[in-house]
C-alpha cells in the first residue's frame, strides 16, 4: 500500500493488500477487505469483507466543463509554474484549493461485501451499496443500489442477486458486523438458512467484531546521516623545512 502527501488511511483490521494500491487522500477501509492493485484518488471510505480486484480506480479527478476552458490552468497555478508565462497568473477563485470547487463531487463510500472486478472505474460522487458487484471494465457514473449487478460503459443494473424480501432482511442483519469465526458453520451457500442461523446468533447475544483501527501515513523521510568530520588539516612546514624541499627539486632536475 502507497500513500501520497499528508493523506490518513484508518485500516481495521484484518485488511491485505496483495499488489500495489494507491490511496491520494484519506479514506478507511474495513476489516476482511482485499486489493489486488490500483488507485484511491479520493474516496471517502470502503467497507468490510470487500474484494477489489487489479487496476480499479476509485474517484479521479474532474475538470470543469461549464466554466471557460476543462483546463486546470484556470483554478491550479501549480500545473504551469515552472513557466516565466505564469509568474503573475492569478487563479479565478484566488485562495481557494482546488479540492473545493462543486465540479469535483465528494469522494464514493463503498459498502460492505462489494466485489468491483479488473480494470473498474468509479467515478467522484458515485456510491456502491452493500453487497453490490461491479463487473470487469465498467464506469459507474452514479450510486449503485444494494446488492445490485452492475456492467457497461456508463454502469446499468443488469440484475439484483436477490430478491426484495432477502435484500432487506441481509440490510436488517448486516452480517459484515462480524468477524469469519463468529459466523464458523454458517451454511453460506443456502442465503435463507445463513439470515436465519446468524439471526438467530444476534438474538443469544453475539456482539459485532470491533478491532483497534489503525492510522497509517506516509512514511517519514530517514534522517541524513551525521558527516563524519573533516581529518585535521597537516601542520603547516617551517621555512627550513619549505627551502630544504624546494632545494631537493632544483638538484633532482640537474640529475636527470
Amino acid at each position: 500500500m502507497k500513500i501520497v502527501d499528508d493523506a490518513v488511511v484508518r485500516i481495521e483490521p484484518p485488511v491485505r493488500f496483495g499488489k500495489n494500491f494507491q490511496f491520494n487522500s484519506s479514506s478507511s477501509v474495513g476489516a476482511f477487505t482485499y486489493f489486488y492493485s490500483g488507485q484511491a484518488v479520493k474516496c471517502a471510505s470502503i467497507g468490510r469483507y470487500c474484494s477489489v480486484a487489479g487496476g480499479v480506480r476509485i474517484g479521479d479527478h474532474e475538470h470543469p466543463t461549464d466554466w471557460l476552458s476543462t483546463s486546470p490552468f484556470q483554478y491550479n497555478p501549480d500545473r504551469f509554474g515552472f513557466s516565466d508565462a505564469a509568474d503573475d497568473y492569478v487563479t479565478l477563485v484566488e485562495g481557494v484549493d482546488e479540492g473545493d470547487h462543486d465540479f469535483r463531487g465528494k469522494g464514493p463510500r463503498i459498502g460492505n461485501d462489494v466485489w468491483i472486478g479488473a480494470r473498474v472505474t468509479i467515478l467522484v460522487g458515485a456510491n456502491v451499496g452493500d453487497g453490490a458487484v461491479i463487473a470487469s471494465g465498467a464506469v459507474v457514473t452514479k450510486d449503485v443500489p444494494p446488492f445490485a449487478i452492475v456492467g457497461g460503459v456508463p454502469a446499468k443494473v443488469i440484475r439484483y442477486r436477490f430478491d426484495d424480501d432477502t435484500i432487506a432482511q441481509l440490510l436488517d442483519i448486516a452480517w459484515w458486523r462480524f468477524s469469519p469465526n463468529q459466523l464458523a458453520d454458517v451454511s453460506f451457500d443456502s442465503p435463507d438458512i445463513a439470515i436465519k442461523e446468524i439471526q438467530r446468533r444476534i438474538d443469544d447475544g453475539m456482539t459485532p467484531y470491533e478491532p483497534e483501527v489503525l492510522e497509517i501515513r506516509k512514511p517519514l523521510p530517514p534522517e541524513p546521516e551525521p558527516t563524519p568530520p573533516s581529518p585535521p588539516a597537516p601542520a603547516p612546514l617551517s621555512r627550513r623545512r619549505l627551502v630544504r624541499r624546494r632545494l631537493g627539486k632544483i638538484r633532482r632536475s640537474f640529475t636527470v
